[in-house]
């Protein structure tokens, strides 16, 4: 049986406006690095992992999709 795909739906930033917390559409709420696993492993269809200049993983919204512009919880 095939699990469904869970979507980015809200964010959570820090004082310094860095995301650090996301909530998907099912209520769950996952923390960067937790974040990181979950699109690493196919659970989560909206966003994707890049590598900056700096080595350090990103998450990015797919599609132009801007992962900041989203609501916070």
């Amino acid at each position: 049986m095939e699990k469904k795909q869970e979507r980015i739906t809200q964010v959570r930033k820090d004082a310094h406006g860095r995301l650090t917390e996301f909530k998907t559409n099912t209520g769950k709420v996952y923390d960067y690095e937790m974040a990181c696993e979950a699109i690493e492993n196919g659970q989560i269809s909206n966003a994707e992992l890049i590598t900056n200049r700096s080595g350090s993983r990103v998450i990015k919204g797919k599609n132009n999709e801007a992962l900041d512009d989203l609501k916070e919880f």
